[in-house]
C-alpha cells in the first residue's frame, strides 16, 4: 500500500505520517528498538528455555502432548480459549504506557486462569482495539521485520503458557493495524519471519492466526481482506514452519468460506454477532469438513457468555472468551477468574475431570429459551457414554422403534443430565411444532393448579385454595349444580380421576360447550356423576377442564394467562397453544385445560418437576406437589372404570407407570418406581425420572393408541450407570 494513501479521512492520514515518524524515530535516533531477520535469536531462545508442550490435531480434536485436550473433561478434545490481544499491547503514540507492565500484570494472573479451565490464550502481534483510536501497535515494522522489543513480551507469554501446559492462538494482523506494512511484500516477509521464528524457536505450543477478522473493512491491504490472499499466506506459513498450525478468522457472524475451510488446518470463527440461539447451526453447518471449529472471539458476558460456552461444547466446538471492556479496552485489567465469574465458572464446570462436580453441575443446570440456545445437546456417542451415562447403541435402537411404532409425524427428545441425548423428528419440530398434546394437558393443568394452590397460600391471589377444599366453591358458572354430589367434590378428585365426573366412560364426547361440560344441557351423562365422589375411578377430560375453571376463580385470571405466567414464562417455554370452550352470554368464553406444546418445551416442565420444582433460583413448582405425585393420591384401589388400568396409578393429574399391571396391554415393568408420566392420545408423552435424572417427552398432535410405556422403558434402559 502506499503509505499516503489518499483515500483515507484527514485523521486517518495524520495516523499514517505518526506511523512512519514512530518507526523512522526509532531507527534514526537511537531506541533501543532492533528489528529481526528471519530467525535471528532463536538459537538463543533455545539456549534458555526448553520447550514442554506440544499441541497437535488428530481429525477433529486437538491434543496436548499427544492426549486430548481437557481430558476426561465435557470439553475432551476442544481448546477452551480466552482472548487477551492485549497482553502484549504498545502504543508508540502512548510513551507514558509501561508495555512490560502490562504483560507482567497478565502473567501474574495466568495461573488463576488456568486454574479455571482456559487451555488456550489469544496474543497478537498488532493487539487489538484498545478502546480509543490512533493507537499504533504493532510488532512488524514497515518492511515486515520483527521487533524485537514487542517480541520479547510475546516470547514471554508463550513460553509461561508452555511452562503451564497451556497454548497460544498467535495472530498476526489487525484491522487499522495493517496499514504499518508498507505492501504486500512486506505482509508476505511478515508472515515469513513470523513463521520461521516461531519454528527456529522451537515452540510447539502455538497455533497461527494470519487475521483477525479478514473481512473486516478496516484493512487496507487486499493480500490480507480476500479469501485468495489469507489462502496464500495459510500456505506460506506453512511452507515456511512445517507442521505450524494455521488458519485464520472471519468477522463475528460465526460463518466460514468454503475455500478457506479447506486449506486452514483449524477453522477460526468469532460469535460476537451471532445470537445465541444461531450457535448451533453455525457449529453444525461447519462440521462437514471434518476439522476443529473454534471460536477464538465472543463478547457475551455473565450468565449469557455462560450460555455461549455451554452451546458450543455440546455442539463439539471450542469457545473463546473476550472481555474486551476488561481485558482489551484501555487501561488493560486482568483479575483473573473475577473479570467475570459467571463465565469463569462455567469454563472451570465444562473442562472439570471431577464425576461428582460435573454430577452437581447436571443438577444446577437449567437451559435457556430455545430462542437463547435452548437444551444442551450431546452428538458424538462416547460424550453420550461418558457424560450422560447413556449407551448410544441402545439409543439407536429406541431411536429405531420410535419411527417403525407408527407412522404419525411427531418429535420426540430423551434427555439425561440436562443433555439431549436423542432428539428424533418425523414431519414435527421438537422446538416449534405446538399441536395439541392431548391428555399430556392434564399433568400440565395439575401442576399449573398447584402453583394457583402454594400463590394462595401466600396471600398472592384473590382467593385462597387448597386441594382439599370444595371444587365447586370455585366454579360459580356451575351453579345450580346438575347433581347434588358434586357439592362434595374436592380440588384434588377433579385431578386424581375420583370425582364421579367422568362421562367419557360411557362413551361421552371430550368436548363441547360449557353448558355441555358443566352438565346442563339435559344430557344424563355429562348432567350425573358415574359414582359417590372418592369412591371409585373414572378418566377424565370434563374434570380437567373444571379444574381450569377452579384455576381462574382463585388467581383471578384466565386459565391460559396464569399458566403462561406463572410456569411456562419462568420456565423459558416460547411455544404453546390452548383450547377454548365458548359459553355464550351466560357462561362466556374460557379457555379449557387443553393444550398444545412442542416436545422441548414440554420437557421443561418434566425436568423442573425432577429437580423438585426449582428452576435456576426460583421454586416455580411447589415442592410439596412434587413429593405427592410420587404416591396415589387417592385411596381408590381395583381397575379405572373407562380403561380398566389400576386405579393406583393416578396421582395429581400425573401418573405412576411402574404401578401399570399389564391390563390392555400397558405394563410398568422395567419402569423406576419412582416415574412420573403422562401419556396422550395419539402417541404423545410427558415423563420423567428422578432417580435417573431422566426425562422422555414426544409430541405428535394426533390421536389414536401407542405404546407409551415401551419409549420410556427403552430409554431407562438405556441408562448405563444407574444409582
Amino acid at each position: 500500500m502506499n503509505i499516503l494513501n489518499t483515500k483515507h479521512v484527514a485523521g486517518s492520514t495524520v495516523r499514517i505520517w505518526l506511523i512512519v515518524l514512530a518507526f523512522g524515530l526509532g531507527i534514526r535516533v537511537g531506541f533501543q528498538e532492533r528489528t529481526l531477520a528471519a530467525g535471528e535469536s532463536a538459537a538463543r531462545a533455545a539456549a534458555n528455555f526448553t520447550p514442554r508442550t506440544r499441541l497437535s490435531i488428530v481429525g477433529e480434536k486437538w491434543l496436548v502432548n499427544g492426549k486430548p485436550s481437557h481430558s476426561g473433561s465435557r470439553a475432551e478434545g476442544l481448546l477452551m480459549n480466552v482472548r487477551m490481544v492485549n497482553s502484549v499491547f504498545e502504543d508508540a503514540g502512548k510513551p507514558t504506557f509501561d508495555p512490560d507492565d502490562c504483560t507482567n500484570r497478565f502473567l501474574a494472573q495466568l495461573p488463576d486462569y488456568a486454574a479455571h479451565g482456559v487451555g488456550a490464550f489469544t496474543i497478537s502481534l498488532q493487539g487489538g482495539t484498545p478502546g480509543y483510536e490512533g493507537a499504533i501497535n504493532s510488532a512488524f515494522a514497515p518492511d515486515g521485520s520483527l521487533r524485537e522489543t514487542y517480541l520479547s513480551r510475546v516470547q514471554r507469554v508463550i513460553e509461561e503458557c508452555d511452562r503451564s501446559g497451556r497454548a497460544v492462538i498467535l495472530s498476526c494482523f489487525y484491522q487499522r493495524q495493517d496499514q504499518i506494512l508498507a505492501d504486500d511484500a512486506a505482509i508476505r516477509g511478515a508472515v515469513i519471519n513470523i513463521a520461521s521464528w516461531l519454528h527456529r524457536s522451537g515452540y510447539r505450543n502455538v497455533a497461527l492466526e494470519i487475521a483477525n477478522e479478514f473481512d473486516h473493512p478496516g484493512f487496507d491491504h487486499g493480500l490480507i481482506r480476500t479469501v485468495a490472499g489469507e489462502i496464500e499466506l495459510i500456505r506460506l506459513a506453512k511452507a515456511t514452519a512445517p507442521g505450524l498450525l494455521v488458519s485464520t478468522s472471519g468477522l463475528g457472524h460465526g460463518r466460514y468460506p468454503d475455500a478457506l475451510a479447506q486449506v486452514a488446518d483449524y477453522i477460526l470463527i468469532h460469535f460476537n454477532g451471532t445470537p445465541i440461539s444461531e450457535i448451533p447451526g453455525r457449529i453444525t453447518a461447519l462440521k462437514r469438513f471434518h476439522k476443529p471449529i473454534v471460536c477464538n472471539e465472543d463478547e457475551k458476558i455473565g450468565a449469557e457468555g455462560a450460555r455461549a460456552a455451554e452451546l458450543c461444547v455440546s455442539n463439539g466446538a471450542s469457545w473463546g472468551f473476550m472481555a474486551e471492556r476488561v481485558n482489551q479496552h484501555f487501561p488493560f485489567v486482568f483479575h483473573g477468574a473475577a473479570d467475570d465469574p459467571l463465565v469463569y465458572a462455567k469454563l472451570k464446570e465444562l473442562t472439570s475431570t471431577d464425576r461428582s462436580t460435573n454430577k452437581t453441575a447436571a443438577k444446577d443446570y437449567f437451559p435457556p429459551p430455545e430462542s437463547q440456545g435452548g437444551w444442551r445437546k450431546l452428538n458424538d456417542a462416547n460424550d453420550i457414554r461418558r457424560i450422560a451415562g447413556m449407551d448410544p447403541d441402545r439409543l439407536a435402537k429406541l431411536r429405531t422403534w420410535l419411527r417403525e411404532s407408527d407412522r404419525r409425524r411427531f418429535a420426540a427428545v430423551v434427555i439425561r443430565r440436562g443433555y439431549i441425548v436423542l432428539e428424533e423428528e418425523r414431519g414435527a419440530s421438537s422446538v416449534s411444532s405446538s399441536e395439541r398434546v392431548a391428555s399430556c394437558s392434564k399433568a400440565v393443568c395439575a401442576t399449573v393448579l398447584a402453583i394457583a394452590s402454594e400463590q394462595s397460600r401466600q396471600g398472592k391471589t384473590p382467593r385462597k385454595m387448597s386441594f382439599d377444599d370444595h371444587a365447586f366453591d370455585y366454579i360459580p358458572w356451575a351453579w345450580p349444580l346438575s347433581d347434588s354430589r358434586k357439592a362434595t367434590i374436592t380440588v384434588k378428585q377433579l385431578l386424581n380421576h375420583t370425582s364421579g365426573i367422568c362421562p367419557e366412560a360411557t362413551g361421552a364426547p371430550n368436548d363441547g360447550d360449557w353448558a355441555y361440560i358443566l352438565g346442563h344441557t339435559g344430557d344424563p351423562r355429562t348432567a350425573r356423576t358415574a359414582f359417590d365422589p372418592g369412591t371409585a375411578c373414572g378418566y377424565s377430560t370434563h374434570a380437567l377442564a373444571h379444574a381450569s375453571l377452579v384455576c381462574e376463580t382463585v388467581t383471578g385470571k384466565p386459565y391460559d394467562q396464569f399458566a403462561i405466567e406463572a410456569l411456562f414464562q419462568p420456565l423459558g417455554i416460547e411455544h404453546w397453544r390452548f383450547q377454548y370452550y365458548e359459553g355464550g352470554t351466560k357462561y362466556g368464553r374460557h379457555p379449557s385445560h387443553g393444550l398444545g406444546m412442542p416436545a422441548r418445551d414440554l420437557a421443561r416442565i418434566a425436568y423442573c418437576m425432577s429437580r423438585d420444582g426449582r428452576w435456576g433460583d426460583k421454586q416455580v413448582i411447589p415442592d410439596w406437589f412434587v413429593a405427592q405425585t410420587a404416591s396415589p393420591t387417592h385411596n381408590v384401589h381395583g381397575p379405572e372404570m373407562r380403561f380398566k388400568i389400576n386405579s393406583q396409578i393416578f396421582s395429581h393429574g400425573w401418573e405412576l407407570p411402574a404401578r401399570l399391571t399389564g391390563e390392555g396391554g400397558r405394563s410398568g415393568q422395567g419402569i423406576p418406581a419412582d416415574a412420573r408420566s403422562k401419556p396422550g392420545s395419539g402417541g404423545q408423552l410427558i415423563a420423567f425420572v428422578p432417580s435417573l435424572d431422566l426425562v422422555v417427552t414426544r409430541q405428535t398432535g394426533e390421536s389414536g393408541e401407542w405404546p407409551f410405556e415401551e419409549y420410556l422403558r427403552q430409554a431407562c434402559a438405556a441408562v448405563t450407570d444407574i444409582p
